[in-house]
């Protein structure tokens, strides 16, 4: 480098020409310390020259910052009027970084991903390395820009295909991180979590770089936390962390970390974290008008609401996520916050919005390859169907989730707890209940009339009004099924004008739904009303004698 002060001797230029080649590889790699180190070395040798020559003003726009998009429209420009396609590369893939760091105007990337594609496709002469970085941005274009997982994945199968072979660690490190997110969006979260485990061990190395590491580790803690594993992923995220003293990670990386650790730290109950978290990230995000950051964070504080039951909360977090995706010009996080709407739609028992929700976004998650989000918005309307004891279509809606999927491949629920799993896998189970012990309801009538639910014996204080109990005794004694519901409000408000009748039977349906529920819990619907026609639930009742069986006599009440 010394000799490169001395730009009047020709070793010297040549001295410099190769500092540069070198910078321009670091470029590539994301070693932004690295460019710095060099650049100041390149400073000293210009001696205040004027610079023209596309390579070095490409280096100091990096260094400075840049200056928008002009200066990298003009040092690509430059590069083309040259035939110097490294440096162009590395314009097209500054403009792009530059874009992504203001996290919001996405569109601009439009012109900048025809020269992405041309380069790639020219056949000019390149390094491995500039190449992979192009379909590393082509890859974050088609995920972001796009919400194409599909895309993305191809983008970084072909990056790796350039370095895996020891050309470039950094690189492979960083595309072994996206073809990890995308595997995981597609539903291959094993498959994501086998490899990113693995490549962890080269993020030991020296060579592996403080940028392409955080992505691994992050990418791996955002896949354990999919998984249920919140522990390891608060490790995985707590070794970013570690490298921040190290210098050269932007600040979108450091937020986007922060919001799975939000993530993180709601999934393991630790309340004052999660705030501490939220505020930190809003305090640095929100001035800045980060678009993009500003989506995943209503996303994660929508997660946030959603498992502590407060759905109104969740859906306006949804909302503002949805907002802020579209403003930025981003889709992906568009697709992901509509799951966060469909689910706070269906916790508000908006059923109509939510089933409309579901139609709207379904062929979008699966066409782009968003397979895991389209199975887990099945299983939420497995879920809603459920609850409205509609067992038949929740079934469907499981098992089409369950297609969905890779063979091998659990369905763990996403932005959900662990009990609304159960819950869900418990009333499904109960849909094929042949005992007592199984059933969601017991109905005994043999004797005494008696009735459990969630095996829990409901008492006379419970019933919230005399008439709950006797429509219930009024259904079974009917024989439980196809109970035309004008006979019912007769039977039981004989003195009541005919729609004030029926007004009072949806009163005690209601609270016959909700017995044996506690406060804000979001009750199964065992009592059907379908055609005006009034049913027990098959399967999620069961009535001493033969069950619900429609042979009156099994389930009259004694006299």
């Amino acid at each position: 480098m010394n000799s490169c002060l001395s730009p009047r001797n020709g070793r010297g230029f040549q001295a410099c020409a190769d500092l540069e080649m070198q910078m321009l590889r670091l470029f590539f790699e994301m070693d932004a310390v690295g460019v710095a180190a060099g650049v100041a070395v390149l400073r000293a040798a210009s001696q205040g020259e004027s610079v023209s020559r596309p390579r070095r003003a490409l280096l100091f726009l990096v260094a400075d910052g840049g200056e928008g998009p002009e200066g990298w429209e003009r040092v690509y420009q430059e590069a083309r009027s040259e035939g110097d396609p490294e440096v162009g590369a590395a314009a097209c893939i500054a403009a792009v970084d530059a874009t992504l760091g203001k996290g919001r105007g996405f569109d601009a990337w439009e012109p900048w991903c025809g020269r992405l594609a041309d380069l790639l496709v020219s056949g000019v002469d390149m390094s491995a390395q500039a190449r992979a970085a192009l379909h590393l941005r082509q890859g974050l274009i088609a995920l972001l820009r796009d919400g194409d997982a599909g895309a993305a994945e191809r983008a970084a199968a072909a990056g790796l295909s350039l370095v895996d072979a020891g050309q470039s660690l950094p690189l492979a490190l960083a595309l072994g991180a996206l073809a990890g997110l995308t595997d995981c969006l597609a539903g291959h979260v094993v498959r994501a979590d086998v490899r990113l485990s693995d490549t962890v061990f080269l993020c030991q190395c020296s060579a592996s770089g403080v940028f392409s590491r955080a992505l691994v580790l992050s990418t791996l803690g955002l896949v354990k936390l999919l998984m249920g594993d919140a522990e390891t992923a608060s490790r995985m995220l707590d070794r970013v962390s570690h490298d921040v003293a190290a210098g050269g990670l932007p600040e979108s990386l450091l937020m986007l970390v922060e919001g799975h650790r939000l993530y993180a730290m709601t999934a393991l109950g630790r309340g004052h974290t999660v705030q501490d978290l939220a505020d930190r990230i809003g305090g640095r995000v929100l001035p800045a008008r980060n678009l993009l950051l500003e989506a995943y964070r209503h996303l994660a504080l929508g997660a946030v609401a959603l498992r502590n039951g407060q759905a109104l909360r969740a859906l306006v977090h949804a909302q503002e996520s949805l907002d802020c995706g579209r403003r930025a010009a981003a889709q992906f996080p568009v697709l992901v916050a509509a799951l966060l709407q469909l689910q706070a739609l269906a916790d508000l028992h908006r059923i109509e919005d939510a089933e409309a929700c579901l139609a709207r976004w379904y062929p979008e998650w699966t066409r782009l390859g968003l397979q895991r989000i389209a199975a887990i918005a099945c299983q939420e309307q497995a879920m809603l169907q459920a609850r409205r004891g509609e067992l038949d279509l929740a079934r469907r809606y499981r098992s089409k989730a369950l297609g969905l999927l890779p063979p091998g491949e659990s369905l763990l629920p996403l932005h959900r707890s662990q009990a609304w799993l159960d819950e869900l896998e418990g009333v499904l189970s109960a849909a094929n209940a042949a005992s007592p012990e199984s059933a969601h309801v017991v109905i005994r009538t043999l004797g005494e009339f008696v009735v459990e639910v969630k095996g829990r014996r409901i008492y006379d204080r419970d019933w919230k009004g005399l008439r709950t109990k006797s429509l219930l005794m009024a259904l079974v004694a009917e024989g439980c099924y196809k109970i035309p519901a004008v006979r019912l409000a007769d039977r039981l408000w004989p003195d009541s004008e005919g729609d004030q009748a029926m007004q009072n039977l949806k009163v005690a349906l209601h609270r016959l739904r909700r017995l044996g529920c506690g406060p804000g819990e979001t009750p199964v619907n065992w009592v059907h009303v379908k055609y005006g026609q009034v049913s027990l639930a098959k399967g999620v009742c069961w009535v001493e004698g033969d069950g619900l069986s429609t042979r009156k006599e099994t389930c009259r009440i004694a006299p």
